[in-house]
């Protein structure tokens, strides 16, 4: 554990005199515990920050950061760590711009302290006033380096659920509300998943989808999805809706996620062989209004790939989610930063030998 106090490098507010920042690789209980309530009170967390989330997708070297004074936690994160290359991803946890500055510039320092050579920071928080002026701090002080890709650039789909439900609707391109009509016509219903036997058919499904379109699962923990649920349901994160046929027969599912104040469309799939039934319709309109009833303040889609092109499938997922009306909602660019001179580049080196390496294997 790395603690560390302030006295002459806080510029912003005499509070921070009495903060200590904190790097620790294993929490007790009594930690875990303050963070998820802290987690839990934010605008902006991503279920990436939650406390053994990733341990579903991958294993990696997990640092936790986090900022504390006599009233409690005040910005959390995980660090990703890999051969002097760290890792934020879609953090820190903090609604205060100025404590996210904080904790960027004490974990770059921390890090270059350590010899590390790079820190990438992707941050979840929409483009605005906070962003820029985030973004502006930390680059005074640092060698950052931009990049205009899908991997480094992230936006999505939002609905505003502050409006009625009939004004959501009337932005719904007409296709999309025949299709849904007809489903409910059709006698397809939508519900909660509640045992074993609709995990496994969720599982199945995504399973058959990605065969049938030749498509990655992105790295889905299929195998793990049981825990990955119940971790959902015990932290009140999430919730599996499935789309049943009139005969009850599940032909489509769908993963939702809370985050801070959003609901997010993390991972769905319908049967291939029902293409008789517009499944995914009426699965994202019920679960549009299943948000809205439970107070959230948005609907996100969960990525919008701008650099798709009409030969990309990508491109005609795209078309469908905007099909639902609402609105582009941009992230902060990553920040490739260098904590030694053209640290990015060496990283980027020693990322493409070990995938070349992986491949000659």
């Amino acid at each position: 554990m790395k603690i560390y106090n302030h006295y002459n490098s806080f510029k912003y507010n005499l509070s921070f005199l009495f903060m200590q920042a904190i790097f620790k690789y294993n929490l007790d209980k009594q930690e875990k515990e303050s963070i998820n309530s802290f987690c839990d009170s934010c605008e902006y967390c991503s279920i990436e920050q939650m406390i053994g989330w990733t341990d579903f997708f991958y294993k990696a070297r997990i640092c936790y950061f986090y900022l504390l004074d006599d009233s409690g936690i005040k910005s959390f994160c995980q660090i990703n760590e890999s051969f002097k290359s760290a890792q934020i991803y879609y953090g820190p946890v903090c609604d205060d711009r100025e404590l996210v500055v904080l904790s960027l510039n004490e974990i770059i320092s921390y890090y270059r302290k350590k010899g590390y050579f790079y820190l990438g920071v992707q941050m979840y928080r929409k483009t605005g006033y906070d962003t820029d002026y985030i973004e502006y701090c930390i680059n005074k002080k640092n060698n950052i380096k931009y990049k205009f890709n899908n991997q480094n650039t992230k936006s999505s789909i939002e609905i505003d659920l502050g409006r009625s439900v009939e004004e959501i609707w009337n932005d719904f391109r007409e296709g999309h509300k025949k299709s849904i009509k007809k489903a409910h016509k059709m006698g397809v219903t939508i519900s909660r998943a509640e045992n074993d036997s609709d995990l496994e058919a969720f599982i199945s499904i995504i399973n058959k989808m990605c065969k049938a379109r030749n498509i990655s699962d992105d790295g889905f923990p299929i195998k793990n999805l049981k825990e990955l649920y119940n971790f959902l349901v015990q932290r009140n994160k999430g919730v599996i809706l499935l789309a049943k046929d009139s005969e009850g027969v599940i032909v489509g599912v769908d993963m939702l996620v809370y985050q801070g104040s959003s609901v997010v469309m993390y991972k769905g799939a319908t049967d291939p062989d029902r293409r008789d039934l517009p499944i995914s319709h009426l699965l994202i309109y019920e679960a549009i209004v299943k948000a809205k009833n439970e107070k959230f303040r948005y609907f996100d889609f969960w990525g919008y790939n701008h650099f798709a092109d009409e030969h990309d499938q990508v491109f005609y997922i795209n078309q469908f989610k905007k099909g639902f009306g609402g609105y582009f909602s941009f992230f902060p660019k990553k920040m490739n930063i260098s904590l030694i001179p053209q640290g990015y580049y060496v990283c980027m080196f020693l990322t493409f030998l070990k995938r070349l390496i992986y491949k000659l294997r």
